[in-house]
């Protein structure tokens, strides 16, 4: 169950680490469930893209989109039990729920960007788990670079989708989201450019599977 999980801080360049990660192993990229752009193109706020509504409405909209952006094939019995744990604010069901669209993506390897992939895989075999992040101003920086935004706008959205996404992790695994413990390696990508943290990510990665017991062969 070869997989790289990476958690990034907003404007910490997690979408470009985790791409090319995913292209230069072959491996499926699952991209985050939470981020700002999600929020603002289904007209909903990060906190509630985040924590969920009882409103079926917000279901309908949010995971419906978040669903077809995993690549993941979710039955309409799936569906339902999404929809039924967000309407009871039942944690357990959704936590299980989540992690079926990440493990589907696992067998032939994948790059798991966000999703409390940390939180819910550390510690499986062949699984590292990478944090990203950066000094305030480096991220504010970058993301209004990447997103195309002013810096004041980049300034307004860091906190908030830094704080829904501590809350993610909180609340399905209520582990706090920069638990050193959490991350078999940590970078600066606002200071190490996005190559170099690739080819640091691959290394590691490479050495976390030398380690790994070999098949056992015929007896």
């Amino acid at each position: 169950m070869p997989a790289i999980t990476v958690s990034a801080g907003y404007g910490a360049g997690g979408s470009q680490v985790a791409k090319g990660l995913a292209d230069r192993l072959g491996f499926r990229l699952l991209d985050r469930a939470i981020s700002s752009l999600v929020a603002q193109q289904l007209n909903v706020t990060v906190d509630e893209a985040e924590e969920g509504t009882q409103k079926r409405g917000f279901v309908e909209k949010f995971f419906g989109p978040l669903a077809a952006m995993s690549g993941a094939v979710v039955s309409s019995d799936e569906d339902a039990a999404i929809d039924a744990a967000l309407i009871a604010d039942n944690d357990q069901v959704f936590r299980q729920s989540a992690e079926r669209i990440m493990r589907a993506a696992l067998p032939a390897g994948a790059v798991i960007l966000g999703r409390g992939g940390a939180a819910a895989l550390h510690g499986e075999p062949g699984v590292l788990t990478v944090r990203l992040y950066g000094p305030k101003d480096r991220r504010i920086a970058h993301a209004a670079r990447v997103e195309g935004i002013d810096a004041a706008t980049a300034a307004e959205r860091l906190p908030q989708v830094d704080k829904a996404r501590a809350h993610y992790v909180r609340r399905l695994y209520g582990r706090d989201i920069d638990d050193c413990a959490l991350f078999d390696l940590q970078l600066d990508s606002t200071l190490i450019p996005t190559a170099t943290c690739i080819d640091i990510v691959a290394l590691a990665f490479d050495a976390v599977l030398a380690r790994q017991p070999a098949a056992a062969g015929p007896g």
